[in-house]
């Protein structure tokens, strides 16, 4: 699974000092399902481990 989920509507994350793995890695979204406006706003990501993720980091969206 997600080490990190963010979903719509998040705003002013900031995501540090972690280790993550295995798994999916950080992911932002499934945004904008059935053409609705999704936002995530000002996400900041420093000093991550990210050690045998599927993905590293991933933006899901439906459009």
């Amino acid at each position: 699974d997600d080490c990190i989920s963010i979903q719509s509507g998040c705003s002013n994350i900031r995501i540090h000092n972690i280790n993550c793995g295995p798994g999916h890695g950080i992911s932002i979204g499934g945004l904008g399902r059935d053409n609705t406006r999704a936002c995530v706003s000002n996400v900041t990501v420093r000093d991550i481990v990210l050690q045998g993720t599927l993905t590293g980091v991933r933006i899901k969206t439906w459009q």
